[in-house]
């Protein structure tokens, strides 16, 4: 016990299954197709650390997709450190999200320096933001079926 929280490891996180919260390669949007699908019928909703995009897959699994431009940090070890973070609040809260989305997630600011806890915070908010508005939209272009 007082190795793991020297090591920064905490009981809550040790106890959680270690396979339910994987960030698997079948979890990562990849294609430019699939960033274009997403960005053209998406919802955005935008927070201080990031936008985020979000889309139905047709598919059984959550997908994320990072987009961190040099706008945010020139330095390409800075701009992996964001990658990283925005990731790991995508894992950790992946079990929370509705299945079938595919997640993009945008850095919005310059020199971004995010932590943990609070990029969770605004992840979780503006991806059910953006979904909830998602719904809106498909609702809206459904067609009315006769006799309702």
């Amino acid at each position: 016990m007082l190795a793991d929280r020297r090591h920064g490891r905490d009981d809550t996180a040790m106890s959680l299954d270690p396979q339910r919260l994987r960030f698997r390669p079948k979890n990562r949007i990849r294609s430019g197709k699939d960033f274009g699908l997403a960005y053209g019928r998406g919802s955005r909703a935008r927070g201080q650390l990031m936008t985020v995009c979000v889309a139905d897959n047709g598919r059984g699994v959550t997908r994320l997709g990072l987009s961190i431009g040099k706008r945010v940090w020139k330095s390409a070890v800075r701009r992996n450190r964001v990658r990283r973070v925005f990731r790991e609040a995508f894992r950790l809260l992946l079990p929370e999200f509705p299945i079938g989305l595919d997640i993009v997630l945008i850095g919005s600011v310059p020199r971004l320096e995010p932590d943990l806890a609070p990029t969770c915070l605004e992840l979780r908010r503006l991806v059910h933001t953006a979904h909830e508005r998602f719904l809106e939209k498909s609702a809206a272009r459904a067609p009315e079926e006769p006799g309702t």
